[in-house]
């Protein structure tokens, strides 16, 4: 079966000013189990339609109608993946991440598992509150059992009214959404969406929901029925289903040694980081 592929650079979201605000501001020297084969040939000859919150409307026979909804989940992706000042701690988070994969790009090819570790260990260095999960689900009558693992940070503002914020990081993004055969209309959302995701949870279902929708359309009009690992239901339990979280000592960072320093962020509003900076004298 075909599968649609691409080359994307991982700040392929961010226009040129962007990427240049992000990274003169913040210049600090700084695999995954699948389901099993059977279960998915399974999963797709037997599940029935999907009953999600996320469904789209099951009448998408009408042109006009899907490239309305086209046009409207395109958008509604660009705005969730762009970048804003109004999250100051997340472009903070953004540049770390994307200075961790430029560090660590070696390890990308070679081992995935080694590579998101060093991402989450390089966070937490810089006083991120970082960890490696991993999600774990079992079948159901609509869904097929697997598991999944990704990055998060949990982000304690300064004032303690508010809650903590966590954000999911995400090393290799854009593949978990792609299809055979694509439309052009859901080759548009797709290219919109990076390699490298780092986001609130909010964002994160807003692109699971929209894209999941466009890819039922598609594969609709090639005549194709979605199969099971990309529907809403399998995706939402990768990032939002019951996890665990590794941090410290199994992710290999290393004790602070006498040398260290610690430093606000500049830039950003106080609480942009709740912990220390460290950068070694």
């Amino acid at each position: 079966m075909a599968i649609f592929s691409r080359t994307k650079r991982v700040t392929d979201p961010l226009d040129d000013d962007a990427k240049a605000r992000i990274l003169s501001s913040h210049s600090y020297i700084l695999d995954q189990d699948s389901p099993r084969l059977c279960e998915l040939v399974h999963g797709f000859l037997e599940d029935g339609p999907e009953e999600s919150f996320y469904d789209s409307d099951p009448d998408l026979s009408e042109t006009s109608s899907a490239e309305h909804s086209g046009e409207a989940s395109v958008e509604i992706v660009r705005m969730a993946v762009s970048f804003s000042d109004s999250d100051p701690y997340r472009n903070l988070l953004l540049a770390h991440v994307l200075r961790a994969v430029e560090v660590y790009s070696g390890f990308r090819s070679r081992n995935k598992t080694v590579f998101r570790d060093k991402v989450a260990s390089f966070l937490r260095e810089l006083g991120h509150d970082a960890a490696v999960c991993v999600s774990k689900w079992t079948s159901s009558s609509k869904l097929i059992a697997g598991s999944y693992h990704f990055i998060d940070v949990v982000h304690k503002p300064s004032d303690n009214d508010q809650k903590a914020v966590r954000y999911l990081v995400d090393l290799d993004f854009a593949s978990e959404f792609e299809i055979a055969r694509p439309t052009r209309e859901y080759t548009r959302g797709l290219q919109l969406l990076p390699n490298v995701f780092v986001g609130n949870e909010e964002n994160l279902r807003t692109i699971v929901r929209e894209s999941c929708d466009a890819a039922k359309r598609s594969m609709k009009s090639r005549g194709l029925s979605l199969p099971p690992w990309r529907r809403s239901s399998y995706l939402q339990h990768k990032w939002f289903g019951p996890y665990k979280r590794k941090v410290g000592s199994s992710l290999g960072v290393k004790p602070l040694n006498s040398d260290a320093v610690s430093c606000r962020s500049l830039g950003f509003d106080d609480g942009a980081v709740n912990t220390r900076l460290f950068i070694r004298a």
